[in-house]
């Protein structure tokens, strides 16, 4: 009973604890799929906005030779996803649709009120979900501004059929319970997997609405449109607003769990009481061994280094060598993968990493920090010249008097190349040119690496927050823009970036 008892207690709380974790990483999991299906729409709906801006430069309309451009259309349409294009002006007259061979009457007066503001916008614009004149089926259309007729403004629109999206549900092999449903901005069904027919055009449950118009993502449980009891993840594409959905019926949820919470609770059982004659005889001798190994355990699993002393048992013993060198070898892997290897700074993940974690800090505290873009001026021509193995010596020098020119909260990386990057924590712009200046007259001291002298220099450009942007990706486009600029100031000299992050 003292063996037995506490172990079932254990074995029991790690089965509920396994049974929530299987649930929460299958939602997990299925919120990553709607996520990289909500993507995938909107790749189609860009590249198709793409095109027509594309046909929308063609001569053809200039001309006004709407036979020729009509010929072109359907050129376009043999490479793209659309089932038709559509060219009229704003108030629904129609010059030719891809549809109708050219020359035969077309519907007139078919005017989508998103062209209205597309009129007034000049931009793209994506319908919501409409019933096509002629062939009479739910469908939505792209629409780009473009002049023809002279300096008439017209609508230059591809139309795709509703039941087109229903190949981004099935793509993703869902099984045969779950259903993958897509739906507009305004919370019309555009495709669902199953009962597709009857149910596109209808709006989704007024839940999934007010949930993906709150959130970009997420899942809860719900009652869906046909009455089946599910969780259902979505994800709301920030691009073009609509949202993917994937509803899981509860029952299918729960037992697949529970049959695999069977599993476990058998061979549980199976173990503990296979376990109960060995553990009478050794149970002192194991115990104490396993003891020992639970705190180097916690270690490594925390990616602290891990020593494990002499336990007096063979298997054990094994086990903590295996555990020292795992630590070692994670340890090992851990380093590598967010440093450099030759000069050992930082590498761009990690700095970019770091960089982002600071500027939250900043954000909240109203605080101030600067990166500044290194590139060496002439390092290609000592590479060249003497070697690949005295360019990396030389790029060892060179991260040393980097990291020697900071002070020790700063972060120093190489980006790759003879490309370097330094992070100065709660520096201002006008602080940071100063610490780039002084870089540079330290770079440019001659190198001396045994028997052979070399120079080079360096151009820095220095982007701060707030004054260049706010996030990360704009301070190294703004940094790396006045490194440029200092490259055709004649090098050897530091730019800083006015440019303001709106």
């Amino acid at each position: 009973m003292a063996c037995v008892v506490p172990a079932a207690a254990m074995a029991a709380f790690l089965i509920f604890y396994d049974y929530q974790r299987a649930r929460d990483q299958l939602i997990t999991n299925s919120v990553a799929t709607v996520h990289a299906m909500a993507s995938v729409v909107d790749s189609d709906l860009s590249s198709i906005t793409a095109s027509l801006r594309s046909l929308g430069t063609s001569p053809y309309l200039k001309s006004n030779d709407l036979a020729a451009f009509y010929a072109q259309a359907k050129d376009v349409l043999k490479s793209q996803q659309g089932d038709n294009i559509v060219l009229g002006n704003m108030i629904g007259t129609q010059y030719i649709n891809t549809l109708r061979p050219f020359g035969t009457p077309l519907p007139q007066g078919t005017r989508l009120g998103l062209w209205t503001t597309m009129q007034k916008t000049r931009e793209p614009m994506i319908s919501m979900l409409f019933v096509g004149p002629i062939f009479r089926r739910p469908a939505i259309a792209i629409g780009v501004p473009v002049a023809c007729n002279g300096m008439e403004m017209c609508s230059l629109s591809a139309g795709m059929f509703a039941d087109r999206f229903i190949r981004h549900l099935q793509a993703q092999s869902l099984p045969p319970e779950w259903v993958g449903v897509i739906f507009d901005r305004n919370g019309a069904i555009v495709a669902r997997t199953r009962d597709h027919a009857r149910f596109v055009g209808r709006m989704a449950s007024e839940d999934l609405i007010t949930r993906s118009a709150a959130s970009r993502e997420g899942a809860f449980e719900r009652r869906t449109v046909d009455g089946i009891a599910a969780v259902t993840v979505f994800s709301r594409s920030a691009i073009s607003g609509w949202t993917v959905a994937i509803d899981i019926p509860s029952t299918t949820l729960t037992q697949a769990l529970w049959r695999s919470l069977s599993r476990l609770i058998l061979a549980t059982t199976l173990l503990l009481a296979s376990s109960l004659a060995g553990a009478w005889w050794a149970g002192g001798r194991i115990a104490r061994s396993i003891r020992g190994l639970t705190r180097p355990a916690l270690a490594l699993g925390s990616g602290r280094p891990v020593i494990v002393p002499p336990l007096h048992l063979k298997e054990a013993d094994e086990v903590g060598a295996s555990l020292m060198k795992a630590s070692e070898m994670l340890l090992q892997a851990q380093h590598e993968a967010r440093h450099d290897v030759l000069t050992g700074l930082s590498n761009r993940a990690l700095f970019g990493e770091i960089v982002d974690q600071q500027l939250a800090l900043c954000q909240r505290n109203a605080a101030c920090l600067s990166i500044l873009y290194i590139d060496l001026d002439g390092f290609k021509s000592i590479n060249d010249q003497y070697g690949h193995a005295v360019g990396d010596k030389l790029l060892c020098v060179v991260a040393d008097r980097i990291k020697a020119g900071i002070r020790d909260s700063d972060l120093a990386a190489r980006l790759g190349g003879d490309e370097f990057a330094v992070l100065l924590i709660g520096a201002t712009t006008d602080s940071a040119a100063a610490v780039a200046r002084k870089l540079v007259d330290s770079l440019s001291v001659p190198y001396v690496m045994e028997d052979l002298t070399v120079g080079i220099s360096a151009s820095i450009g220095v982007a701060g927050y707030p004054d260049a942007g706010s996030s990360s990706k704009t301070l190294f486009h703004c940094a790396d823009d006045a490194m440029y600029e200092a490259k055709a100031m004649g090098k050897c000299c530091v730019v800083v970036s006015k440019r303001i992050d709106k």
